[in-house]
């Protein structure tokens, strides 16, 4: 549909931004659904989130989404914030009303629903081993327990980091399970991952194919699952060292295809089309590595 004066425009916020395959999914199912609209991509620096979130809900924007590093400035840029923004304390989709401008996270909604598309699994009762724990991190293990895991086991390569997800989840008086810090080695990640029943990767490691898996095949075993939520590759090292002592693996292709379509959903109120979001994912990501 070519592009007019009601023509409703989306948007993906990042820096940089170039690599997001956000205007790939969502103009597909835009296009799939017979919706007078565009989905763009646009590069802001940290200190202009505040304005350009402005400059959007005034030009009459559908809505937004925010990819690193904005997540955390965004927060401060919206007018109010959902429950699931609040909580986890960053903003991934950013909805337009009346000149209102709410923030949202969709990214524990799109991880639950791959887990349970890909694992058929949920999280309640289940003891977790997440490693990473930065932006994506956090969101992972915040998500996880407000599910209902047993456990959950924190690995980073900075403790303070872990230290302060460890500590977010000890105020969260909702929860009953044990948190546990790891020390900065491999030994206990190892003996950690061993007995986990769902372990998460949320560091860049696999972004590319050169990179060491991150633990050993004696760390996985039968009956686990292993979830990687890079998705730029089809099976990352850690995936497939996970695979080869038999656990079951998935990357994060689908959590972000379900994040995606979270966020379609609160700014049209209508569902999106996710085969046509899944095949425009893949490919894209075939091009990207022709």
């Amino acid at each position: 549909m070519k592009p007019d004066s009601q023509t409703t425009t989306f948007a993906v916020l990042g820096h940089p931004v170039a690599h997001s395959l956000s205007p790939a999914m969502h103009n597909a199912s835009l296009r799939a659904l017979g919706m007078n609209a565009v989905y763009l991509a646009y590069d802001v620096a940290p200190q202009d989130v505040a304005a350009a979130v402005a400059g959007m809900a005034r030009l009459g924007f559908g809505g937004t989404n925010i990819t690193i590093p904005l997540k955390h400035a965004a927060c401060a840029a919206v007018a109010q914030l959902a429950p699931c923004a609040s909580r986890l304390g960053v903003v991934n989709t950013i909805a337009y009303h009346d000149g209102t401008t709410t923030g949202y996270n969709t990214d524990g909604v799109g991880l639950l629903a791959d887990l349970a598309e890909q694992f058929e699994i949920r999280p309640a009762g289940l003891k977790v081993l997440i490693l990473g724990c930065g932006g994506a991190g956090r969101a992972a293990a915040l998500t996880l327990a407000a599910e209902g895991a047993a456990s959950i086991s924190l690995a980073n390569r900075s403790p303070a980091r872990a230290e302060a997800v460890a500590a977010d989840l000890a105020s969260d008086a909702a929860w009953r399970g044990r948190v546990d810090v790891l020390p900065a080695a491999s030994e206990a990640w190892t003996a950690s991952a061993r007995t986990a029943d769902l372990i998460v990767q949320c560091t860049s490691s696999g972004m590319s194919s050169e990179d060491a898996p991150l633990l050993p095949p004696s760390a996985f075993r039968r009956g686990q699952f292993f979830y990687d939520l890079v998705y730029t590759s089809p099976r990352t090292p850690t995936m497939l060292t996970a695979e080869s002592a038999g656990a079951r693996c998935a990357n994060g292709l689908g959590m972000l295809l379900h994040q995606g379509a979270a966020s379609f959903h609160i700014w049209t109120g209508r569902d999106a089309d996710l085969p046509a979001m899944r095949a425009a994912l893949e490919e894209a990501l075939r091009r990207k590595k022709s």
